[in-house]
């Protein structure tokens, strides 16, 4: 029975804006129309960021509590594992990282009168970039900001002067 009265009075109301909207003169026609138009725009705008916003919200949250679950179960893990190499008395052989064998590996003297040119701009390395490239195995250009890596310039041909 309620939803009979809604009904009625939407259709009240509709009828009472159709009225007024057929007195008004062609522009006010025209003005009212596009207000129409632009009110729904805007209202459907505001649903969409409203959805979009609650659906990364509730993304972010899950995936926040998945790292946080992931993070707790590897902590876990390396407890056990600890315990289980401190009960049997294996010890596990830590590894060196890579950064540090590129150090002791690298000449300091090895792009010494060389010129090394920057594949995607074409520009010069300076010296601070060859100097960071022997120290540290990896670059930057100044000019474009490619990303070069010391393996690249061992397995490529080198131009020299």
């Amino acid at each position: 029975m309620i939803w009979r009265e809604i009904m009625d009075t939407i259709g009240f109301w509709y009828n009472e804006f159709i009225e007024w909207y057929f007195v008004q003169p062609i522009y006010g026609q025209i003005l009212a129309l596009v207000g129409i138009i632009a009110i729904i725009a805007l209202s459907i705008t505001l649903i969409y960021y409203l959805i979009k916003g609650i659906a990364y919200l509730v993304y972010y949250i899950i995936k926040g509590i998945y790292y946080l679950l992931k993070g707790i179960g590897l902590g876990i893990f390396k407890l056990c594992e600890g315990f289980y190499n401190l009960v049997s008395g294996k010890y596990k052989a830590v590894e060196k990282s890579q950064n540090n064998t590129f150090q002791s590996e690298i000449p300091n003297s090895e792009f010494t009168n060389t010129a090394l040119y920057c594949t995607e701009c074409g520009r010069r390395f300076s010296d601070k970039m060859l100097n960071h490239l022997n120290k540290r195995g990896i670059t930057f250009c100044v000019n474009c900001g490619k990303e070069f890596k010391l393996e690249e310039f061992r397995n490529s041909p080198i131009l020299t002067l």
